[in-house]
């Protein structure tokens, strides 16, 4: 039988799933995230509800989940800069798939719902995300969904001594 898979904004109610998974993503997937799980772990519970409010802006903007038989398996932020002359441009940003979730097409799953929502309620023409140079899979992934490669902000990390570059993608909803 094939799990019930589902997709939807997560509101405040869904902050202790959110908080379980954001803290595991800190930990499993370091070099994905600009956050780190020393710094997290120590908010408090109410301030992972609080960043699922500041981000809620239906219908396209905020937090997204992917529910596989009502457990998130992951999320992805959607974002919008309101300045009249970028209406037209969004962004995505800590997208997470959990570990025991992976290579199942959840992630592919997530962005073309969200992609699809921001082209259809809100006009988006282009989507823009990042991803670091040390974590390839994310990379490949956003390249078979049919983002590009348009720059590299070299050294824009640097943790542990250590640097990394950040990819700049897009991906073009509509001309």
């Amino acid at each position: 039988m094939s799990p019930n898979v589902d997709i939807r904004l997560l509101t405040r109610s869904d902050a202790p799933e959110y908080q379980q998974l954001r803290l595991l993503s800190l930990q499993t997937d370091e070099v994905a995230f600009l956050s780190t799980f020393d710094m997290e772990s120590k908010l408090p519970d109410v301030a992972f509800a609080d960043h699922l409010d500041w981000a809620f802006h239906p219908p396209s903007f905020g937090y997204f989940g992917i529910f596989v038989d009502d457990e998130l398996a992951g999320y992805i932020q959607t974002g919008k800069n309101y300045l009249e002359k970028q209406s037209h441009v969004a962004s995505l940003y800590n997208l997470y798939i959990a570990p025991k979730f992976r290579h199942k097409g959840y992630a592919g799953q997530l962005i073309a719902f969200v992609t699809n929502l921001l082209r259809d309620e809100d006009n988006i023409e282009r989507v823009f995300l990042t991803c670091t140079a040390k974590n390839p899979n994310a990379y490949n992934l956003y390249k078979r969904l049919g983002f590009h490669r348009i720059g590299v902000k070299v050294k824009a990390i640097k943790w542990n001594g250590q640097y990394d570059d950040e990819i700049e993608m897009v991906k073009l909803l509509r001309n």
